[in-house]
């Protein structure tokens, strides 16, 4: 599934790899909107730079970051306009439903995983508190260790896959309107 104009799951894949960055794309977008819902647009130059392992001195390839920034960039205002806009960066639809339940876990693990470094690295853990944000990520940790039921039929696995995948987008919607407050505290307060 991919967001509208923006690069797609291969493009920002293969940016990644060449970043020498550790996680895949499914992975490194859910990170990157885990910090959004946090941090807003402050989050896109921490996550652009923390997807690159590419040592200075070499020289990072300036398309590859340009990639990650215009993902980044879509995110964020696909997040804020909070009509529908958004969508997770995940493998497209003709791929085995095997990769595409596992990158629809990666994606989770890094939704929790970026939640988790913004509100550490801004010392606002206690705003993870909340009982929506509470209740979704315990959700998303057990999404995170699904795996497709070899039991189910074809028709009924894609169609657990589709309502997963729709579940999460919606909760991360919910995750970052609930943190509204905390964004604009963090505004507020010149926090970069």
């Amino acid at each position: 599934m991919a967001i509208d104009n923006s690069p797609g799951f291969d493009l920002v894949d293969r940016a990644l790899r060449r970043l020498g960055a550790a996680e895949g794309a499914p992975e490194a977008h859910g990170s990157l909107c885990g910090l959004v819902c946090m941090l807003g647009t402050r989050a896109q130059p921490m996550w652009v730079a923390g997807m690159s392992t590419t040592d200075s001195a070499t020289g990072t390839p300036d398309e590859s970051v340009g990639v990650l920034n215009e993902i980044a960039t879509v995110t964020c205002a696909a997040l804020s306009e909070g009509d529908m806009a958004f969508a997770l960066l995940l493998p497209p639809d003709d791929r085995p439903l095997a990769f595409r339940t596992e990158a629809l876990a990666d994606w989770c693990a890094g939704f929790m995983h970026g939640l988790a470094e913004a509100a550490a690295v801004r010392a606002t853990g206690e705003t993870l508190n909340g009982e929506v944000t509470r209740e979704i990520m315990s959700d998303l940790a057990e999404i995170a260790r699904v795996t497709p039921g070899e039991d189910e039929t074809d028709l009924e696995a894609e169609a657990a896959y589709t309502e997963l995948v729709e579940f999460v987008r919606v909760s991360v919607q919910l995750v970052f309107d609930e943190l509204y407050d905390v964004r604009q505290g963090l505004a507020a307060a010149g926090v970069h």
